[in-house]
């Protein structure tokens, strides 16, 4: 039987996630879609640490908390070889592209 969430698009981010060759993944689409419940959820059907941070807080809209953020991921990918590091919102961080390149 198929779980209640088991969506297209949550069998979609599992295939980009676990390929082979590891690229940045965009999901974006109109409000109050399920963009960030499909996410979460797929976060607990696989298999690989993961750090989910979003800046929908003003207070955390900044380049430091986007490194700090990064870091995290980072550390869980040294560890296990391998994570995933979601960023919910990160339209709302000023210049978020230009420090994810330099990242």
């Amino acid at each position: 039987m198929a779980k209640l969430y088991d969506r297209d698009i949550n069998r979609r981010l599992i295939e980009r996630i676990l390929e082979s060759r590891r690229f940045i993944q965009v999901l974006y689409g109109p409000r109050q879609v399920g963009k960030t419940t499909a996410i979460k959820q797929v976060l607990k059907e696989i298999d690989l640490p993961s750090h989910y941070a979003s800046a929908d807080q003003p207070t955390l809209r900044n380049e430091v908390w986007l490194e700090e953020q990064w870091e995290i991921g980072r550390l869980k990918a040294k560890e296990n070889k391998a994570a995933v590091l979601v960023f919910d919102e990160i339209q709302k961080v000023s210049d978020w592209s230009e420090v994810v390149k330099r990242l």
